[in-house]
Formats: structure tokens, C-alpha cells, sequence
């Protein structure tokens, strides 16, 4: 599932059906879970990316998956093993971020951020992106939760949230080795977008589904959220009105 030396065009083709074909990534999540974790989590992919744009704004894609109940889980599960959970789930979602084109940004205890690059294609990153998140949701459901399952672990579950912005890359300090970082709303935004998913659903802001408005087997899949303004309450910049949310319904594609 590598997207080494293809297109975002060949990575939407070659990967449509990557989640049906779950037997080599049940045995990939069995051995880690019997072995240790089998990947470098470094993100030094992702900070290559970073260095190529600092002090300059780059449009991206943030996708945000976040483990549900992680806490209560964290209590009742001895460290080792709560370690062991956290491990297979950062795993296949870098592995999937990475087969769809985009970079790990983070790992935040129980989440992982990712960025997806939209500077030459909004549209084709969003499509990219979304089919990442579908696929996240399909692999904890057909491979991770299963294994975790016969080891006597508790199943996974997920929120995920999309959205479309500008990022700031900011390097603290004069060496391209000094730590670097975004500075944007866009990642805030997407954190507090999942407050109003379920587990198991993708919530997205409303320029990620303006990117994918003009391709209507897409599009369909969503509804808008209703959310009171005393409980979302961020303003459109653009519009000056309140920021719409929308709320994958549908199954397709």
C-alpha cells in the first residue's frame, strides 16, 4: 500500500479497494501485537514536507481521528497492554495517512493528526483525505478490533474530523534540525469538530465539503449539523456567518 512515486489520481485508483483486502493487515496487526510495533514513527516525513514551506502558509487538509473512551481504557487496562493498544492503532492510521498521500503532523496521546498537501489540488486532496478516513473506520472494524479481540483487549472506536485551511509553518529556532511546527485555526477547529460525532462517524467543516460539492456521489453522503451557538460558536471568515458543520451519513464508496 505504498504511494511512493504515483499521483494523487494514482493513489485514489490503486487504493479504492485497499480495505477489502484485510487478511494482510489482520497479520500485520497479529505480529505487532505478539511482537511489537513493526514501524518508525519518527513523522520525519512530515517535517521534510514542513521544511519546505517555512514561514510561508500552506493549504492543507487536516484529518483528526481520536480514540473514544481512551481514558476509562487507560485505568483499566494494565500500561503494558494500554501501550500495546495505542501502538497498532498509530500504526495503521501513519500506514493508512501515508498510502493516501498525506503526513503524520502528531501524535497526541490517544490521537493522530495528519496533513494532507492541497496546494496544487484541493479538491484531490479532500477526495484523498476522505477516503483515508472511510478506510480507518473499515480497518479498526475489519482487522485491528478482531485481533485486539482475541488477545482479551477492548475494541477501538473512533471519531474523525476534516477540514480545509491555511497552515503557518513556523521553525523555532536557526537550524533546519530545531523543532517546527503549524500555526493555524484549522487544527483547533478540527479537535473541536468531534465533539458532535459518534463514535464511528466523520464530521467535516464546511470548506472540506465545499472542496468536494462539485462531485455529487460524494457530497450525497452528508448532511449539515444543526449546532446551537452556545455550543459552536466559530465564524466563517469569508461568509462572516457561523462556520457550517456537516455529518457523513451515508455508506457509499
Amino acid at each position: 500500500m505504498s504511494s511512493v512515486g504515483t499521483t494523487a489520481g494514482d493513489i485514489e485508483m490503486n487504493l479504492d479497494s485497499s480495505a477489502e483486502n484485510l487478511s494482510p493487515i489482520n497479520a500485520r496487526v497479529r505480529h505487532t501485537l505478539e511482537n511489537g510495533i513493526q514501524i518508525d514513527l519518527t513523522r520525519e516525513s512530515c517535517k521534510k514536507f514542513l521544511r519546505r514551506h517555512v514561514d510561508h502558509k500552506i493549504a492543507v487538509v487536516v484529518l483528526y481521528v481520536d480514540i473514544e473512551r481512551s481514558t476509562r481504557m487507560s485505568i483499566s487496562l494494565p500500561a503494558a497492554e494500554f501501550a500495546s493498544v495505542l501502538q497498532i492503532f498509530s500504526q495503521e492510521m501513519t500506514l493508512l495517512v501515508e498510502d493516501y498521500g498525506g503526513y503524520v503532523l502528531k501524535y497526541v496521546g490517544d490521537a493522530v493528526i495528519a496533513l494532507f498537501p492541497a496546494e496544487h489540488d484541493k479538491h484531490q486532496a479532500s477526495r484523498n483525505a476522505l477516503r483515508c478516513a472511510k478506510d480507518m473506520q473499515e480497518i479498526l472494524q475489519g482487522s485491528v478490533n478482531p485481533e485486539l479481540v482475541a488477545h482479551r483487549l477492548p475494541e477501538l472506536g473512533v471519531k474523525i474530523s476534516l477540514d480545509y485551511g491555511e497552515l503557518l509553518v513556523v521553525l523555532y529556532g536557526k537550524s533546519l534540525r530545531s523543532h517546527i511546527d503549524t500555526v493555524g485555526s484549522s487544527i483547533s477547529i478540527a479537535a473541536k469538530m468531534l465533539a458532535f460525532a459518534k463514535v464511528g462517524q466523520i464530521v467535516v467543516g464546511d470548506s472540506f465539503y465545499n472542496n468536494l460539492n462539485a462531485d455529487a456521489s460524494i457530497s450525497h453522503e452528508f448532511t449539515e449539523l444543526k449546532v446551537s451557538p452556545s455550543e459552536w460558536s466559530y465564524i466563517d471568515e469569508k461568509s462572516g456567518a457561523r462556520y457550517k458543520l456537516h455529518l457523513r451519513t451515508g455508506r457509499a464508496g
